[in-house]
């Protein structure tokens, strides 16, 4: 299970991602879309290890594997 708790990510004045709370379960499939510029690139580099949050935090199981393809 990966878990966001008030997950905050800026680029300077650009606020992406705002008090981001989610939860991905074990056998969870999970599809994330939105406009360009959203941030769901960013929060996938969040939650697999690429990138820190500016605020709150992630866990992740120490046993867990990700696999990223980036753009």
């Amino acid at each position: 299970m990966i878990q966001l708790q008030s997950v905050g990510k800026r680029f300077g004045e650009r606020v992406l991602l705002d008090d981001v709370s989610w939860q991905v379960g074990g056998r969870d499939r999970v599809g994330l879309c939105g406009p360009n510029g959203a941030g769901k690139t960013t929060l996938l580099r969040i939650l697999a290890g690429f990138d820190e949050p500016d605020s709150g935090a992630v866990n992740r199981p120490n046993a867990l594997t990700i696999g990223y393809l980036p753009q």
